[in-house]
């Protein structure tokens, strides 16, 4: 997986300008609330379009301004997991993940939906709607529904921002253990450093909505590059 991003869009006195390259890697953008991390993925996905740059996936131009080049969300092969995880709530949690399987060939549908189910040990819950699910539960059935679609990317935008204390730890230890397993890359939107420490490759901060260079979370944390980066990650030199 290689992922370019080369940016910038303006909100009123906001203005965000973003640069950095992922390989198949689980990598955070990291930030104080209002840094521009939510719009940058908004972006990648093409639910927000940049005034101006390049967005490249595995060789592919998302979206390029020179050239005229803005593809539309479900042709960019990106699995965005929101922060509510906006599952369908009239719908079970087959129905759910088999709204995310519409792209495949029918005949290999079905077979596609039980084995995420299975993976994402949903057997038993087919027919319960989201209201049923506890936390984590609806956060498997969000990452189900993405990867059933075979993404080459998948957004992660502040996953654990909605459950309290004790849950938000155990989805957490779930969580690493998917995406140890996932065939694709990963980017992780937080403010936290504990889980960037916990759960990430590599970490790009933003601060106020420019990017740092990106680097990997021991070099975050042993020695940042910015004072921005030192801020965020609460060291001290």
């Amino acid at each position: 997986m290689a992922l370019i991003v080369d940016i910038e869009k303006t909100l009123g006195d906001f203005h965000l300008k973003v640069n950095f390259t992922a390989e198949r890697e689980v990598m955070a953008l990291l930030g104080a609330s209002g840094c521009g991390k939510s719009m940058t993925l908004k972006c990648i996905a093409g639910i927000v379009r940049p005034d101006k740059g390049h967005i490249e996936l595995n060789g592919r131009v998302l979206f390029d301004s020179d050239k005229k080049i803005d593809l539309p969300p479900q042709k960019r092969k990106v699995g965005y997991l929101f922060q509510q995880y906006a599952l369908f709530p009239h719908m079970t949690v087959e129905q759910n993940i088999r709204a995310g399987a519409h792209a495949r060939p029918k005949a290999e549908r079905e077979q596609a939906v039980r084995e995420v189910l299975h993976a994402f040990r949903l057997e038993g819950l087919e027919n319960n709607r989201p209201s049923q699910l506890s936390g984590g539960q609806q956060q498997r059935c969000a990452l189900a529904r993405i990867l059933v679609g075979q993404p080459e990317l998948v957004l992660l935008d502040e996953p654990f921002s909605a459950l309290d204390a004790y849950l938000k730890w155990q989805v957490e230890l779930e969580l690493s253990d998917i995406l140890k397993n996932l065939s694709c890359g990963t980017l992780f939107v937080t403010h936290n450093r504990d889980e960037v420490y916990r759960l990430c490759d590599t970490v790009c901060v933003l601060n106020k909505g420019k990017s740092d260079p990106k680097e990997t979370v021991k070099e975050l944390f042993r020695a940042p590059a910015t004072m921005g980066a030192a801020l965020i990650s609460g060291c001290k030199n």
